[in-house]
């Protein structure tokens, strides 16, 4: 029994053994994500589209997969892409938080949520009486975003072919990895036989330095220190070489002279190429307001609902972004609702941006006229931020 497991350990590799349990740990970790959750994390994908039919599109599209955290509900803010579990729906809902509702009570502050998709002109109902989602129906807000990828997970589910075809191939990859030749082993053992053949002279004479030697054990607290050590000086005198070489070796400074000149050209050219293919006439930035038919349906729950398209025009370049803005309704010089828009990533072309804009029913009045206020920034990689800012006033009692 002794025997076999001295065997077992001798043909161990450690270094490998470790690589593949952080590669088992790291595959369990996806799955167990994408298929469930785990310590609050987890992996959603939009299933549904694609666009123009998915609810959040254009912003986030039918395959995006995010990462999903349990957050606690005060950290849940207007803007937020939340996923909760319906009443009213067997699938789980990814949308726009647009409402905050938050209740005191005995047990402390209950906190409820209104959502919209982008894409929609309505508050999502969570069950057939009330638009409000308690916190305990939140799965988690998105905190980054994938685009695509979550195409795997949806052909997984959807065609049991390609299901079969991914299960086959872990298969064969794992009997691969099992039984093929150990070509490392093989030249190892050929180089023992001739090692082997060598006078025994030799090998004695080896064998008696050998012992001589004090030998300390791999692996040892002062055999880790030395070696750290050595590995530390030997860094930095390569390190102290380079740096030295730079500036007295003429190959290796025209070298660097070529690389920092490249790198700068490249940091020039991007604004002067992106100023040759900007569309002629188009300033980015946000640039008009299309207000949708208002919706009373919840004022029982003490809310006027208005969903609007935002126009977002931007000139092509590469250089400007929008990721953000916040929206206010204004009535009578105050501001009676507010709602925040943000992307993951840049968006660009000419683009309607599904907004929405939550009042209390006591504050909106539509014998009043009501001012929508747009406030953003335009990001630039190579140059300064712009902020920008729309404004434009509409008849309130309108449907629209």
């Amino acid at each position: 029994m002794s025997s076999t497991l001295d065997k077992i350990k001798k043909n161990i590799n450690l270094k490998e053994s470790i690589y593949m349990i952080v590669l088992a740990l790291v595959l369990f970790f996806f799955v167990k994500m994408m298929f469930g959750g785990i310590f609050g994390i987890s992996l959603v994908v939009i299933e549904n589209g694609p666009c123009p039919n998915s609810s959040m599109c254009p912003v986030y599209d039918q395959g995006d997969m995010f990462l999903l955290l349990k957050s606690a509900p005060e950290d849940i803010e207007l803007g937020d892409v939340i996923v909760y579990d319906s009443e009213v729906s067997s699938l789980l809902v990814i949308h726009r938080v647009v409402n905050i509702t938050i209740v005191e009570s005995g047990e402390g502050d209950q906190y409820y949520f209104r959502v919209s998709g982008d894409n929609n002109d309505w508050v999502d109902d969570f069950s057939l009486t009330t638009s409000l989602i308690p916190y305990e129906s939140v799965i988690g807000k998105t905190v980054f975003l994938i685009p695509k990828i979550g195409y795997l997970r949806l052909w997984i589910i959807e065609y049991p072919v390609f299901r079969y075809l991914l299960i086959g191939l872990l298969i064969g990859v794992a009997l691969y990895l099992i039984f093929v030749p150990d070509k490392k082993k093989e030249d190892e053992d050929k180089e023992r036989e001739t090692t082997n053949n060598k006078s025994s002279e030799v090998v004695e004479e080896a064998s008696e330095k050998d012992e001589d030697k004090k030998v300390e054990k791999p692996g040892s607290k002062k055999s880790f220190v030395v070696a750290f050590k050595e590995i530390m000086i030997k860094w930095w005198e390569k390190t102290k070489k380079n740096f030295i070489e730079l500036f007295t070796v003429k190959k290796k400074r025209t070298k660097l002279i070529i690389y920092t000149s490249l790198i700068i050209a490249i940091i020039i050219a991007i604004p002067i190429l992106d100023a040759i293919i900007n569309s002629p006439g188009v300033e980015t930035g946000i640039d008009g307001v299309t207000l949708k038919p208002l919706n009373y349906e919840f004022s029982g729950e003490g809310i006027v609902y208005l969903p609007m398209d935002v126009h977002f025009k931007h000139d092509g370049s590469y250089d400007a972004i929008l990721k953000s803005f916040d929206l206010y309704g204004i009535q009578d010089g105050k501001i009676i609702g507010h709602m925040y828009w943000y992307s993951f990533y840049q968006k660009e072309g000419d683009l309607l941006i599904g907004s929405t804009l939550v009042f209390n029913v006591d504050e909106y009045n539509s014998s009043l006229l009501l001012t929508i206020k747009i406030t953003y920034t335009i990001y630039y990689r190579f140059g300064s931020d712009i902020p920008g800012e729309y404004e434009d006033v509409f008849n309130a009692s309108l449907p629209y």
